[in-house]
């Protein structure tokens, strides 16, 4: 479980805290700020998903299904952090809204479609709906892979498109190659993962654990929006 906690902290914090802490920006409000650090975490973790798939892995030493729920789990966070990105964006600024009409920039229309395309994926992927349009596993994975990947790269539009806490050809040039490794990693060849050793009965551990890491990063965003409107004596 370190080891898991570590790749998410890794996978998470550290790509936002380098795009908010270097070259940093003024802060814009509490609300906005928050909204802001929310929606970059989503999308973090949105990557990050590509790096814990739903396969067993060498560490925890759990069952299956513990992967499987963990990752479909913390891509329902992705998606409520998110979903908390644009509505509190809009109850700070009403006007907003504009920004998701037919007629509002392209990159906010990537960012729309981004998160429309994960919960069609999330939604998809549950166990009562997968069976009635997937034909096998295989062709399940595929078309999830595609999907998962379009959706990042429409996230990756936005939030350079956006350009605020994203500006700067450093900062474009981190998020491409963070897209790269993630896009790759799912093809790379994994060691075996037998379950041998591996616990039963730790599924609901997922849950527990996703849960867990939301409120995290809910405590990470409004961190991060007091750090940002507020002025601290040096």
């Amino acid at each position: 479980m370190p080891a898991l906690i570590a790749r998410l902290a890794l996978g998470c914090l550290l790509p936002v805290a380098v795009l908010l802490g270097l070259g940093a920006m003024p802060g814009l409000g509490y609300a906005w700020d928050f909204a802001n650090a929310a929606g970059l975490l989503g999308g973090c973790l949105l990557g990050l998903l590509f790096i814990i798939g739903g396969r067993p892995q060498p560490r925890p030493l759990y069952e299956g299904k513990f992967f499987l729920r963990l990752h479909r789990d913390l891509g329902f966070v992705a998606i409520a952090l998110l979903l908390v990105h644009i509505v509190v964006l809009l109850v700070d600024e009403p006007l907003l809204i504009e920004d998701l009409l037919p007629s509002a920039p392209g990159y906010m229309l990537a960012g729309l479609a981004s998160a429309v395309l994960m919960l069609v994926l999330a939604i998809s992927s549950l166990s009562r709906v997968r069976p009635r349009w997937s034909s096998s596993a295989a062709s399940f994975r595929r078309w999830h892979y595609g999907g998962s990947l379009l959706a990042l790269l429409l996230m990756a539009v936005h939030v350079l498109g956006a350009g605020y806490y994203s500006g700067g050809v450093w900062k474009g040039v981190l998020l491409v190659a963070l897209i790269l490794v993630v896009a790759v990693w799912p093809r790379l060849p994994k060691p075996g993962n037998g379950i041998s050793g591996r616990k039963r009965n730790t599924a609901q551990r997922a849950t527990w654990f996703a849960l867990a890491a939301s409120i995290v990063i809910v405590g990470m965003s409004a961190l991060y929006s007091l750090l940002a409107n507020v002025e601290l004596p040096l």
